[in-house]
């Protein structure tokens, strides 16, 4: 399965930045793509690991359930 990278605008809209085979690949694409925005950009850069682009985006926008009483302190 591939990992995506994606970039999350302030409005929930995700646009697919690249598609990638292995971890490190896609890690040291997002650290790139991070370092490269501005400190007051809203958007995000977020990297999912699916089946297919339709099922990452669906990962990435639904609301998870905090695993530990610190998330969901830190949330």
């Amino acid at each position: 399965m591939p990992y995506f990278v994606f970039r999350i605008a302030a409005d929930r809209q995700h646009s697919l930045l690249g598609t990638y085979e292995k971890y490190p690949e896609a890690k040291a694409a997002c650290r790139d793509l991070r370092a490269k925005e501005s400190p007051t950009d809203p958007t995000a850069i977020r990297m999912a690991f699916a089946k297919s682009e339709y099922e990452a985006k669906r990962l990435l926008s639904e609301k998870r359930t905090p695993s530990s009483p610190l998330e969901e302190w830190e949330a």
